[in-house]
């Protein structure tokens, strides 16, 4: 039967599962994440504000164009308006007739400033739909599970395989190492009865503990030492 690994974190045994290992994952996708795409999404983020800005102020400009010229056109066709600008408001009208124009005139600059202060915020609520419509305009693209970056990631070419543990490898990588030690001279060249073998490699037994010697009467103890 083939036994499962303890836990990576904790060495718990793997069942009942431990939660260590798939909450150490969410942290370390997370930070991946956070390395991976924050710089592109704060290039993207940079982009989108840009266009939405400019998308805006062209609209309320817009919008305020065509509300001032409204204004103007209805100043324009006010009675005396042209020779009350043309002295620069202090026209030779009758008192009463000035008063009139004045109070049109305050009127119409008032409505104005609604106007403009109505057309700027119907311009910054649509901020939503236009920061969606850019958003939009932006291409993810995953690559294909054939791809050879994705088949073969410079990781896996370096050390391991996908479909597992390549043992041969690690077998390969120790005969280089004993042949390396055995040029050296800093390991045995032969295997005996006092040899083992671990992962490809010949290890030597731990020489034998030797038997204190015993002394006629009982066993030797060193000087000043009793029980």
């Amino acid at each position: 039967m083939e036994s499962a690994p303890n836990c990576a974190i904790c060495n718990a045994p793997a069942y009942p599962e431990c939660p260590c290992e798939a909450e150490r994952l969410q942290i370390a996708v997370k930070q991946a994440e956070h390395r991976a795409m924050e710089p592109r999404l704060a290039e993207i983020r940079d982009w989108v504000i840009a266009h939405s800005r400019q998308h805006i102020l062209n609209a309320f400009h817009n919008l305020s164009s065509t509300r001032k010229q409204a204004h103007y056109a209805y100043l324009s066709r006010l009675p005396n308006y042209s020779i009350y600008m043309q002295f620069s408001g202090h026209p030779p009208i009758h008192p009463t007739y000035l008063h009139q124009l004045q109070v049109q005139i305050a009127e119409a600059h008032a409505d104005l400033k609604r106007g403009i202060d109505a057309d700027w915020k119907a311009s910054v609520l649509r901020y939503p739909e236009v920061l969606d419509y850019f958003y939009s305009l932006i291409e993810l693209r995953i690559p294909s599970d054939s791809s050879p970056r994705v088949s073969e990631p410079p990781f896996a070419i370096a050390g391991y395989a996908d479909q597992g543990y390549d043992h041969s490898r690690l077998g390969n990588e120790v005969k280089k190492k004993k042949k390396r030690r055995d040029r050296e001279g800093s390991a045995p060249a032969y295997v005996d009865d006092q040899m083992i073998t671990v992962a490809g490699r010949a290890l030597r037994h731990p020489p034998p503990v030797p038997t204190p010697p015993i002394q006629p009467g009982g066993y030797s103890r060193p000087p000043g030492y009793s029980f």
